[in-house]
Order: structure tokens, then C-alpha cells, then sequence
């Protein structure tokens, strides 16, 4: 499989920790780091020390550098992970095996544990099956961390959206639902690191993108009687968010 992990080089600590939990998983990996030019002295000496290449971005853009590491791949599943974040132990041979128990899917998710600036647990998303169903109503509650796609399905729909800055998951995700099915797997698979510099930190509105990526897939009906429902969808969805935080701060 290939992994890319997009960075701008500013978070040398993070970005150690989150090349070592790739390496340290039991599958092989082509990983792939992606960063500006400036950065490169940073970058290199660390794709040198984890057995990885450095590409120079060819375009400012977290999803276009996304989308250069993953082009030309000949790997049979994709994924990335953000500079910041974490995969957990076996989280590769987890996802690999309900792919393959599920070929019909055209991703897995799973439980993401969050975690703050010092790596210290602060709860676990647990979005369970029913995140795939709150999707077309525009609540997002999979976490991107530990998602795999297979690369066909990926090559069917297209590549992130380099227009969108936060929610090109999002999109990717409604996307490849419609391709197929989105497989869950109870266990956690990622760890999300909150803190000041991270980019979901700094939107100042994250429902907004979310939601006009939505209005791309909803159907006609939807769309007419949206004012009506999209109210009873974030209610639900709030609901839905907090229980999967109960008991979970661990």
C-alpha cells in the first residue's frame, strides 16, 4: 500500500512520531513524504532515517500533495496521514483484513482516538456503522486517521478536491460511498492530535465547507425540503456524536 504524509515541515517532533507509527506497522508500506521546496534540508534527512521518499510538492495544497504522492501508484490500497497524527499497533493488518473480508467495500474506517499536543488521551470517536448513514446528511464522524481505500475505487471517483481546505475527506468519503460500501471496524485505527497549529483548529466555521460539499451529492427532493431536515440532522448527529464519547475518555 502506499501512505503519503503531506507536511510543511514546521512540526519536526510530530512528524517523527508519525513516520515512526507507520514504520512500526507489520505491513510494507511505500511511504511517501510530500513538502515544499524551503522545507527540504527538514525533509529529506527524514525520509532518509524511515526508508521513505521526499517529493517537492509541485503545488501549494494539502489535498494536491495528497494527490501527487498518490499518483502513479501501483499499490492495490491508498491512504495518508496528517504530519500530526498517529497510526495505532496493527493498524494497517486490521484494516487490510476487513477489506478483505468485505470486497465490496471501498474503504474502512475506525475508532480514532484523540489525543492533545503531549500525545495524552483526552476521548475515542467510536462512529460506529451508522456514520456512514448520517454521511449523506452532512455529518461527518469518520475520522480520517487509519481510513484505507482501495486504489480502484479511488480511480473511479477521482482524487481529493484541491478546491476544498478542510473537508476533501469529506467529499472523498461521500464519494467513494456511492462507489461501494464503507466497512467499519470496532477497534481504534488512529490517533487525531488536537492542538493550536493544527488545520481544523484554525477553521473558523467547519460546518460550512462540510456542508456546501454536501449539497454536491444530495438529490432533488433533498435539496428542496434541506431547510427542513438539516436542523432534525444536526440534532441527531449531536446525539449521536456524544454517545459515541461516552465512556471513552481513556
Amino acid at each position: 500500500m502506499r501512505i503519503v504524509v503531506p507536511t510543511n515541515g514546521e512540526r519536526p517532533g510530530y512528524l517523527e512520531e508519525c513516520l515512526a507509527s507507520i514504520r512500526r506497522q507489520e505491513e510494507p508500506v511505500d511511504l511517501v513524504i510530500v513538502g515544499p521546496a524551503d522545507a527540504a534540508p527538514l525533509l529529506r534527512p527524514a525520509a532518509e532515517r524511515h526508508g521513505c521518499r521526499f517529493l517537492v510538492e509541485e503545488r501549494r495544497g494539502l489535498s494536491d500533495a495528497i494527490n501527487q504522492g498518490w499518483h502513479g501508484a501501483t499499490t492495490e490500497f491508498l491512504a495518508w496521514l496528517g504530519d500530526d497524527d498517529l497510526l495505532t499497533e496493527g493498524s494497517l493488518a486490521a484494516a487490510l483484513g476487513e477489506l478483505d473480508r468485505t470486497p465490496a467495500a471501498s474503504m474502512v474506517y475506525g475508532q480514532v482516538r484523540v489525543i492533545d499536543s503531549a500525545g495524552r488521551s483526552l476521548y475515542t470517536m467510536r462512529p460506529g456503522t451508522f456514520a456512514s448513514w448520517f454521511f449523506q446528511y452532512g455529518q461527518n464522524w469518520v475520522g480520517q486517521p487509519g481510513s484505507l481505500y482501495r486504489s480502484v475505487a479511488v480511480r473511479q471517483v477521482g482524487p481529493l478536491d484541491p478546491t476544498l481546505r478542510y473537508a476533501m475527506d469529506f467529499d472523498l468519503h461521500l464519494r467513494l460511498r456511492r462507489s461501494g460500501r464503507m466497512a467499519y471496524l470496532p477497534r481504534r485505527l488512529g490517533c487525531f492530535r488536537v492542538h493550536p497549529t493544527s488545520l481544523t483548529a484554525n477553521n473558523p466555521d467547519p460546518r460550512v465547507e462540510g456542508r456546501r460539499v454536501m449539497r454536491r451529492y444530495l438529490g432533488p427532493k433533498a435539496r428542496r425540503t434541506e431547510d427542513w431536515w438539516w436542523p432534525l440532522a444536526r440534532c441527531v448527529s449531536r446525539g449521536w456524536g456524544a454517545f459515541t464519547k461516552i465512556g471513552s475518555r481513556r
